[in-house]
């Protein structure tokens, strides 16, 4: 996905009134390279806003290993949206996805295929978000390694496929 293409769905994500979270959520995953689980499983305890990261413990990830994830400007802003969210709506919610009553999100699904129909954008899956960030990533010069290990890949091959 191009940065145009990635323009175009978030801008056709913010037109969705039902799906407020969806730009944040979109935000994240480009600029983290988290997988959907990861991202609608995380809670506020597990911010650092000191430290500009978000931890990720083995029950967070698909090969239970522990992980710290960086934050750029663009991934900090999606989590303040969320926590103004937060603050409005729900602000003893642990989740930093959630409905307005707390409970948490379990799935951006529908949402995401409705914005990438608007954006005009065929077969992608929020899955190839991940991807995006991978990409753009290698790209920018950084290293396999690193970026195996900000996945949360167990292998380079794995990353290289990405």
């Amino acid at each position: 996905m191009s940065a145009t293409d990635a323009e175009r769905l978030l801008a056709a994500a913010a037109l969705q009134d039902t799906a407020t979270h969806l730009p944040d959520f979109i935000r994240l995953a480009l600029h983290t390279g988290c997988r959907k689980q990861e991202l609608l499983g995380l809670e506020w305890a597990r911010v650092d806003w000191t430290a500009n990261q978000f931890m990720l413990e083995p029950r967070h990830t698909k090969i239970g290993q522990y992980r710290v994830i960086p934050i750029n400007n663009i991934a900090r802003q999606a989590l303040l949206n969320r926590a103004r969210f937060r603050a409005e709506y729900c602000p003893a919610s642990p989740w930093v996805f959630s409905h307005a009553d707390g409970s948490r999100l379990r799935d951006v699904k529908k949402s995401f295929h409705s914005a990438c129909r608007r954006a005009g954008i065929e077969n992608f899956r929020i899955h190839d978000l991940r991807h995006t960030c991978a990409a753009w990533l290698v790209s920018a010069g950084v290293a396999l390694p690193e970026v195996r290990d900000l996945l949360g890949h167990a292998s380079i091959t794995m990353t290289e496929r990405y």
